[in-house]
């Protein structure tokens, strides 16, 4: 799928060079010594080179590109995990609920192994990883305010249809609809969590301590001197009554906090007194990709901020906001190279959420019409060029998912500033007539014979406020 090297060609849509020939008229275009600056300008050297003057930097051409580009992302590039990381961990690398033995009671658990249902009197579940030193953190979506407690606990633990998470020992939870802690006796603790809320649930191997935060608010120390010692391993549980349900982040997705505070004193503005500052989660993220990822959406940027002149024989800024995708070939074969790297990577949920979403969401920013920000609209006509079918097809699923999912666990303030943020781009998206048809067929009314999920909830709730926009 890539470019490797001087000799191997495009192999994306339309903007197959099948040789040097090829490249060397596609180049033709814009002199040599202007296609050279251009292509430094979008591609400028890492941190890792000393920036050479354009007098004495070496000429940059389209059949140096690929192997040109491999280099930039290979420099700099972060280890995927940290040894010392993994080494207070055990069991699978991608967390998912344990559906085969770790599990009490009916549960209606979701095709991704993150989500579930209580569908019996009081059903528990853990998963399939667990720690045994370190500092760990995960989040629950709280889909449903009704009974249920959150938290950790160990193998040993037997639940039943009475007793879950909390009302053994070697077990520890929060249960914010009571509003209480629970670890066999029950004290009060916390506040009172509601639907779309967020759970954060930290342990610390190294202290002895279990915390808790609510929407990104410490609500303190819940648990000290917790069982610790050889054998002793925790897993991340839940016990939750008749149709409540959650939806569990382990790490797949970014962590919607990521860091915890609390209110200092009177004031009214928020201070950082709590972070989570050290606490891993369960799951490690794609570092590496994240890494090229958002070093390929920066040349991507280049692109777009980076015109020719041509008749001046300069090159010349541009408004990223007013970029449109028009046939230059110089611009749409770099543009080729980069899609190389950066189609592939867009296939990934963590990807697109951490990078592509957040990249989407920040042109909206300044407010205004969604028809006064026609850049998506460019954007997405670029991805239907540049990327095979089945990439653009994921990451338009990926993306509508991570919006939906953003809206629903978003916290309710009065102006709705959260939701209608992800409404806003939803909608910008759905615009987009090749992207509506895909969305609206297979990812927003997909066939009646598929099992629904928690989001598909979500969706329904979502079309029904767009419609009412």
């Amino acid at each position: 799928m890539s470019s490797k090297g001087g000799g191997t060609a495009l192999t994306r849509r339309n903007y197959r060079l099948a040789s040097d020939t090829d490249k060397a008229k596609t180049a033709g275009i814009v002199n040599e010594k202007l296609l050279s600056d251009y292509l430094h300008q979008v591609f400028p050297a890492s941190s890792k080179q000393a920036p050479a003057s354009a007098t004495y930097r070496k000429p940059l051409m389209f059949q140096d590109l690929g192997a040109h580009l491999e280099k930039l992302l290979s420099e700099d590039e972060p280890a995927e995990d940290s040894p010392d990381h993994a080494d207070g961990r055990l069991g699978p690398s991608t967390v998912v609920l344990d559906h085969t033995s770790g599990f009490e009671g009916l549960l209606f658990v979701d095709d991704d192994l993150l989500g579930v249902i209580g569908h019996s009197n009081f059903s528990s579940i853990r998963a399939a990883t667990c720690v045994f030193k370190g500092k760990w953190m995960y989040e629950v979506l709280i889909s449903s305010q009704g009974l249920m407690q959150i938290g950790w606990c160990t193998l040993n633990c037997r639940f039943n249809q009475e007793e879950g998470v909390g009302d053994t020992p070697d077990s520890y939870a929060y249960d914010g609809n009571r509003v209480r802690k629970w670890n066999v006796t029950t004290t009060n603790y916390g506040k009172s969590w509601a639907a779309g809320d967020i759970v954060s649930c930290m342990i610390d191997l190294d202290e002895g301590t279990i915390t808790f935060c609510l929407n990104g608010q410490s609500l303190g120390t819940a648990f000290s001197n917790i069982k610790m010692g050889p054998g002793i391993a925790y897993f991340p549980a839940i016990s939750l009554s008749f149709k409540e349900s959650v939806a569990f982040n382990f790490g797949s997705r970014p962590l919607r906090y990521p860091f915890c505070f609390s209110l200092g004193g009177s004031l009214t503005f928020c201070s950082f007194t709590y972070t989570v500052e050290g606490y891993h989660p369960l799951q490690d993220p794609p570092t590496a990709d994240l890494f090229k990822a958002k070093r390929l959406l920066g040349y991507m940027k280049n692109v777009m901020s980076t015109g020719i002149d041509t008749q001046e024989e300069k090159l010349i800024e541009r408004d990223i906001v007013s970029w449109q995708l028009q046939g230059e070939p110089t611009v749409l074969v770099t543009l080729a190279h980069i899609f190389n790297y950066f189609a592939p990577l867009m296939c990934k949920v963590y990807l697109v959420e951490d990078v592509l979403m957040s990249f989407l969401l920040g042109i909206l920013e300044g407010g205004g019409s969604v028809d006064e920000h026609p850049l998506i609209q460019q954007l997405l006509e670029l991805f239907w060029l540049l990327m095979e079918d089945f990439e653009v097809n994921e990451c338009l699923k990926q993306l509508m998912m991570s919006l939906l999912r953003a809206y629903r666990f978003s916290p309710i303030i009065p102006d709705l500033g959260f939701q209608i943020h992800y409404l806003r781009l939803t909608t910008a998206i759905l615009r987009h007539e090749k992207s509506r048809k895909y969305l609206l067929s297979n990812v927003l009314y997909p066939s009646r014979t598929k099992k629904y999920s928690i989001i598909c909830k979500s969706q329904a709730e979502l079309l029904r406020k767009l419609k009412q926009m």
